[in-house]
This record gives structure tokens, C-alpha cells and sequence, in this order.
């Protein structure tokens, strides 16, 4: 997720922005929105009440920008304040499992079985998104090697989550059937012979 394309490497979309319409100053152009606190759900696996605040040099006015951390972050962001970042490069990680699923086939450039990354997630927020929602903590899955669904809400992932589900009661058919398929091409007389 770090080598995202960014408004800082013209690689991002054109419509983030950093200063919203109307504002003057840094402090009111770079707030990013809090998450909303829950009384009912408990912290991520790993995750802390404690927010951490560390300071940046934007690389867009060369000024201090004081940033909060989203509870239970594990990025060590000492190197944001190293050298001037610009806002939208500044994000908060809390990794999550991280499958892997032995692949062979036409995926594989060895021509044995190869370790391919499957259905693993992280929670991140991006505080100074041009795009609210992306500000909030948001899930992204990475569905296989760097093919990512991004930017779940709650909502949307359990959305997800009941689609993989049944996709799961689908697959399992395709399996029986392709099972029966071969099983009756391999015994057909055309491919005995």
C-alpha cells in the first residue's frame, strides 16, 4: 500500500485535494476528521487507546503540521518528520493476517507451486485525504499479489464478506462438477485409447 500512486508523484486522482474551498490558513486546511469514538466495540487486535501525535513538514507550504495517529497504528512515523511529506503520503497502518495460498499453474513463472498473498487485510486511514471517507479507519483486502478492494467501510466489508460467502457455497459446487468432468473425460474411450 506505501507505493500507492499520490497527488505528490502524479499518480493520484485529480480531484484530492488538500485545501478545501474557502479555507485560509494550514490549520484549518489540514485537519483531519477523528474517528467516530465507540463505547461498544473493542480496539483492533493490537491496537491501543492511546493516539500518538507526531509533526510533519508539508511539502506543499513547508509548515508543521501536527498529526494524530488512528488508535492502535503500528507505523513508526519518525520518518514522516525526517524530510517534507505531502499531506496524502501521510497514512496510518494496523496490518492484519497476512494468507498465502501455494498457487501452480499459469500464474507461476518457476514451474512449481508459488506462494501468492491471499485475502489479506489491513485497517488504515489516510488523515488528510481530499476524500472524507477515506480520513476514517477503512479496510482494504487484498484479494490476491497486489489486487486490492479498498477503502470498506463497515458496511461494505460486511457487504464483502456475505458475497465471499456465498461465492465460497458456489466454488464448492464448480468443485464437485469439475471433479465429476474429468472424471468422466478421463474415463471417456477417446482419451483411454
Amino acid at each position: 500500500m506505501e507505493g500507492l500512486p499520490t497527488a505528490a508523484n502524479n499518480g493520484g486522482p485529480k480531484d484530492h485535494t488538500t485545501h478545501p474551498l474557502g479555507s485560509t490558513g494550514l490549520a484549518t486546511r489540514l485537519q483531519p476528521v477523528p474517528a467516530a469514538p465507540s463505547d461498544s466495540a473493542p480496539p483492533a487486535m493490537g491496537a491501543s487507546a492511546d493516539r500518538r501525535t507526531f509533526t510533519f513538514t508539508s511539502s506543499i507550504t513547508g509548515e508543521n503540521v501536527t498529526a494524530t495517529c488512528m488508535p492502535g497504528c503500528m507505523i513508526d512515523h519518525k520518518a514522516d518528520g525526517d524530510r517534507p511529506e505531502h499531506p496524502h503520503d501521510i497514512y496510518c497502518n494496523i496490518p492484519g493476517t497476512a494468507g498465502e495460498l501455494p498457487l501452480y499453474g499459469p500464474l507461476c513463472d518457476t514451474g512449481r507451486p508459488e506462494d501468492f498473498r491471499f485475502l489479506s487485510w489491513q485497517i488504515q486511514s489516510r488523515p488528510f485525504s481530499g476524500r472524507p471517507s477515506e480520513r476514517l479507519p477503512f479496510v482494504s483486502i487484498e484479494a490476491i499479489d497486489d489486487h486490492y478492494i479498498e477503502y470498506l467501510d463497515p458496511d461494505t466489508l460486511e457487504m464483502v464478506i456475505s458475497h465471499l460467502q456465498k461465492q465460497v457455497d458456489s466454488l464448492r459446487e464448480a468443485h464437485a462438477q469439475l471433479v465429476n468432468v474429468r472424471t468422466a473425460y478421463l474415463n471417456s474411450p477417446e482419451v483411454a485409447a
